[in-house]
């Protein structure tokens, strides 16, 4: 998934920003899709690895950085790698506003009109606007941490510092 200049590793999420991050093909190009610890020399590092151990490896990661009880983070990181092309199959599109995965058609917002976005979902964007024009990303902090806090168990600072930077990856508040 791309947000502006910043694509997602489509095995393990991780934003990959700078050349660095990404991956290798067999030719020795980068790779598109994944991360230089997921994907080296056109193969998969760890090739034989499931969704659940990978949710588990990014859990006890998120675990750690954000106070996250640990059933709760490997929980939520398992919902969002199922979003992604390793796991999903394909590559699901995030809203460019929230991040909230548009896996379904009713998922999209809607442009001017009436045909689907294909950049936002239908709580941030509707008939060809943003549901909230004048949502800046302080704002939307404010408005998204509280939930997160309260979904994973995690005090609410940690939770302003992973959606601040979470948010800061989507295109909208770039």
């Amino acid at each position: 998934m791309e947000r502006g200049n910043i694509r997602t590793c489509q095995s393990c999420g991780m934003p990959m920003s700078t050349r660095e991050h990404f991956g290798t093909e067999a030719d020795g190009s980068p790779s598109k899709d994944y991360c230089t610890y997921c994907y080296q020399n056109g193969a998969f590092t760890a090739p034989d690895i499931t969704l659940e151990a990978m949710a588990k490896i990014g859990g006890g990661m998120m675990s750690q950085m954000y106070a996250i009880p640990i059933e709760k983070a490997e929980s939520f990181t398992k919902e969002h790698l199922a979003c992604l092309k390793r796991w999903a199959g394909r590559e699901i599109p995030v809203c460019e506003s929230c991040g909230m995965p548009l896996a379904r058609d009713d998922d999209a917002g809607s442009e001017a009109d009436g045909s689907p976005s294909e950049a936002y979902c239908a709580y941030c964007y509707r008939d060809g606007a943003f549901t909230e024009p004048d949502l800046t990303r302080e704002q939307a902090v404010v408005k998204y941490a509280p939930m997160m806090a309260e979904n994973l168990g995690m005090p609410l600072d940690k939770a302003q510092e992973m959606v601040g930077y979470y948010l800061s990856t989507l295109p909208r508040w770039r």
